[in-house]
């Protein structure tokens, strides 16, 4: 599909003309990621030509700023109108808006559909289904954590201004909690459902700088003290046996004292990746809010069913909130 010196534009790469509004550009991503992902037998440096494609076009920002980098359409070319498809970013207000906890009609799927198994216990009712945010961050301890309560509000504030534009279908939960073994709670401070796949979200905040990640810790320089991210294994295992129906994923965010999505810079060490180095079962490595981003995305936007609120899962969630 790309190889060194592919000159074709993000619009080529994902197959679509530059006039295609933003659900069409949506799609085109989200089936060359599972088509390209190496998981799925897919070639790397397809999937990296595909990823790069849609940071460029995925966001509406970024897409102007990458469209005035083209040469001008030729004359003649017409766009398509405004109703010829609803924007991604018009399917989610943006940040500050008072409803934007509301979603957009008829942009997601409910399983099962409205009308159905609304006096079912195992269902999650269509009124609270439709909601993105649920729960509160779980509650502070014999001790204060500022700095956890701190975490927990910035991470949320992330992931509900970004990945509802692109995935409408995202159930954003704070404060989750099961029982694990010999009475041990597996907390985990979020939890992103869309479609067949549920993200756990933790946290942690560093220094600025810049760090090394060897597949168990963060490091910055040689003699720098090693940062352990926190442990989603055990609760990534637990999940995945309580909703059968679903892919888990975990996740890490690295932050510093400073909202800022490129910050700290996170580089792999040589065989960072391999199965024998990981302390954990992270999906990905822990990454700052930029690249933490583009990692979700590509793990619930190229899974089944995206589209879909998965209301039998996300009862189960919502019954293990703090």
């Amino acid at each position: 599909m790309s190889g060194a010196g592919d000159r074709r534009t993000a619009y080529e790469v994902l197959g679509v003309p530059r006039d295609a509004d933003a659900e069409r550009i949506r799609r085109a991503w989200r089936a060359a990621a599972r088509r390209t992902h190496p998981d799925a037998g897919g070639d790397a440096r397809d999937f990296r030509a595909v990823t790069r494609a849609w940071e460029q076009l995925g966001d509406p920002e970024a897409r102007r700023r990458y469209d005035l980098s083209l040469p001008p359409k030729p004359a003649g070319t017409t766009g398509r109108t405004a109703s010829a498809g609803r924007s991604a970013a018009q399917a989610w207000p943006p940040a500050g808006v008072r409803e934007r906890d509301r979603p957009a009609p008829g942009s997601v799927v409910y399983d099962p559909p409205p009308g159905q198994g609304e006096h079912d216990s195992a269902v999650l009712d269509l009124v609270r289904s439709s909601q993105r945010l649920h729960g509160a961050p779980r509650p502070r301890g014999i001790l204060p954590d500022e700095h956890r309560v701190v975490r927990q509000a910035r991470t949320l504030d992330l992931l509900a201004r970004t990945l509802p534009p692109v995935l409408p279908a995202v159930r954003i939960l704070t404060g989750l909690h099961l029982a694990g073994r010999f009475g041990r709670g597996l907390d985990v401070d979020h939890a992103v459902l869309c479609g067949r796949r549920l993200a756990l979200v933790g946290s942690v905040q560093v220094p600025d700088g810049t760090y090394t990640w060897d597949g168990a810790d963060l490091r910055a320089g040689a003699r720098g003290r090693p940062v352990a991210p926190p442990l989603l294994g055990p609760a990534m295992q637990a999940w995945q046996h309580a909703l059968p129906q679903v892919t888990v994923g975990g996740f890490v965010l690295v932050m510093t004292d400073r909202d800022a999505v490129h910050s700290p810079v996170i580089r792999q060490a040589r065989g960072a990746a391999r199965p024998e180095a990981q302390a954990d079962l992270l999906t990905a490595a822990p990454a700052a809010g930029r690249g933490l981003l583009r990692e979700l995305q590509l793990f619930l936007g190229s899974g089944p069913d995206p589209d879909v609120v998965d209301r039998r899962a996300l009862a189960v969630l919502v019954r293990h909130l703090h």
